[in-house]
């Protein structure tokens, strides 16, 4: 599909301080961060997609009404702007029938499908992306832990990310707390507690998932990005400018620095340039690397070391709470998330379970599974980060929206096949330490691409010796004063939920842009030089 432009370009006269392309929690933070520490800088904040929500940035699950709740989710379905004739309503796609399970987790509703393959196969069948105002943070699940040692990004100082953290988290909105008063989430702490925390460190035991959500009474409010930009003055004229539904088609960069962004608007089609100090591209682990190609900055590791968390999961029957008659059923106040912390080796595993209503699950025959709670099991794996493990892009084909075509390349290799294995075997044992796989029930490996974390694509790295994109404050080697955000930015193997730690690298990078308008000037970065443009990128 070709998208169409425009043939005459305008130069314009707009020159701002920073442009952030893409509104999802790393733009967000980034302008919310370089706003509170200048609020005399101009920021503009690119987005391709729509604004769904007033204020812009919400939380689909904020919408109360079904029928603009579906209207925002097809707008931000790109190319798709249909609703699906087969979805998923979670991440096992509990409300389809078995043989329909695969399938609907390629057409989740608000996002749109860009992988490639069958979905036993490689390529990232399963991968989808958005386009909207805050992007995936209108969707995500919310689930925001801390990494274990084993999963930290060790090229940063560790008070410094911890400190960075603790930011992220109040951005966010993110608390373990919660959902304390629910009896089915104490009961399934303690059942896996007993079995599980004996030599765990105290934060790595079986505890409350910590979530970017606000609870008051039985309702539950998602963090979306509105969250982090509500405080802040947005609009023409204002310190913060959000233009949505504009494709920021290329960066501009002169003798070694960003200078500005060629941006398309996709509604008029009119091509126009903004001048800018300093560009972050923050959109998420396939599109930042694509403008960076479509830019001609094209570091030895752009697009590599694609890696993702593969993930098992199994709903499981859970006994010893009684069923609804004991008042331990469906009326129950909200459960959160149990949370079984990675612990590298030793528990190779970031485990999550959320409780499931048992009239959802299509499978159901007498629509409660004889009155057991049922809860969700899953288990995500992690991937060593490989360099054959890649993005593709096209120098003459262009994608629905005008960019690069992008091809996947992601295999697992025989190391991921076996941590697959040993997960199914503990997401059966944990649900039998639960009570027992539900009736017709089994562990399964989702499609490649089901867990939406994607890793690695503009990874950072302490020195440029070709395997990072990027440097400890997230500036792209050999480009002064152009930035990088979102999960393509973390370098490590990791299993855990990403969106916190790629806030905190955002709210570093971010300071690092601070810091140089307070001094002035825009340094150059550490190590830089003229990007290899090689097309094997």
């Amino acid at each position: 599909m070709s998208a169409q432009k425009s043939t005459e370009t305008t130069e314009s006269t707009h020159v701002v301080d920073v442009v952030i392309i893409g509104s999802g929690p790393t733009g967000a933070t980034y302008a919310h961060q370089i706003h509170e520490a200048h609020p005399s800088a101009g920021v503009l904040l690119v987005e391709a997609g729509p604004v769904l929500t007033d204020p812009p940035g919400l939380h689909m699950t904020a919408i109360t009404d079904a029928e603009e709740r579906e209207r925002a989710r097809v707008a931000a379905q790109g190319p798709f702007r249909r609703p699906y004739g087969i979805a998923t309503a979670s991440a096992i796609a509990h409300n389809q029938f078995w043989e329909e399970r695969g399938r609907a987790l390629v057409t989740r509703p608000g996002m749109f499908p860009v992988g490639s393959g069958d979905l036993t196969g490689d390529g990232l069948p399963a991968a989808q992306q958005s386009c909207n105002v805050g992007g995936m943070g209108a969707l995500w699940f919310g689930a925001s832990p801390r990494p274990g040692d084993a999963e930290r990004v060790d090229c940063v100082d560790r008070d410094e990310l911890d400190e960075a953290y603790a930011v992220a988290e109040r951005l966010l909105q993110v608390s373990g707390t919660q959902f304390s008063d629910s009896a089915f989430a104490a009961h399934i702490e303690r059942i896996l507690g007993e079995e599980l925390d004996e030599g765990r460190a105290p934060d790595r035991r079986v505890r409350a998932m910590p979530m970017a959500a606000v609870r008051t009474g039985n309702q539950v409010r998602r963090s979306g990005t509105d969250v982090i930009l509500r405080e802040l003055p947005t609009g023409p004229g204002a310190g913060v400018e959000l233009r949505a539904d504009t494709l920021c088609e290329k960066v501009l960069v002169e003798d070694g620095r960003a200078v500005g962004v060629g941006l398309r608007d996709r509604a008029t089609g009119a091509v126009s340039v903004v001048r800018a100090d300093y560009i972050v591209v923050a959109g998420d682990p396939l599109r930042t690397p694509q403008l960076l190609f479509a830019s001609g900055v094209r570091p030895r590791a752009l697009g590599r070391y694609l890696n993702e968390h593969p993930q098992v999961s199994v709903i499981a029957e859970v006994h010893g709470l009684g069923g609804p008659e004991d008042g331990e059923g469906r009326n129950e106040v909200p459960s959160g998330v149990t949370w079984i912390p990675y612990e590298g080796e030793r528990y190779p595993f970031h485990c999550m379970l959320t409780r499931i209503d048992p009239a959802t699950v299509a499978d159901t025959a007498d629509g409660g599974r004889a009155g057991r709670p049922l809860v969700s099991v899953h288990l995500f794996t992690s991937q060593e980060p490989r360099a054959d493990n890649r993005l593709e892009f096209s120098d003459t084909e262009r994608d629905w929206i005008g960019m690069p075509a992008m091809t996947i390349h992601h295999t697992l290799d025989d190391g991921d096949r076996a941590m697959l294995a040993e997960a199914e075997a503990e997401a059966l044992r944990l649900s039998k330490v639960l009570g027992g796989p539900a009736d017709g029930e089994a562990p399964w490996i989702l499609p490649s691409g089901s867990s939406l974390h994607y890793q690695g694509t503009v990874r950072m790295g302490a020195v440029d010796d070709g395997t990072s994109v990027c440097d400890p404050s997230s500036r792209v080697w050999g480009v002064d004063n152009l930035y990088v955000a979102g999960n393509g930015v973390i370098p490590t193997r990791t299993a855990c939920n990403p969106t916190l730690t790629s806030v905190a690298l955002s709210v570093l990078g971010a300071r690092d842009i601070a810091r140089r308008i307070r001094r002035g000037t825009a340094d150059a970065a550490p190590g830089t030089q003229v990007p290899d443009e090689g097309k094997d990128a």
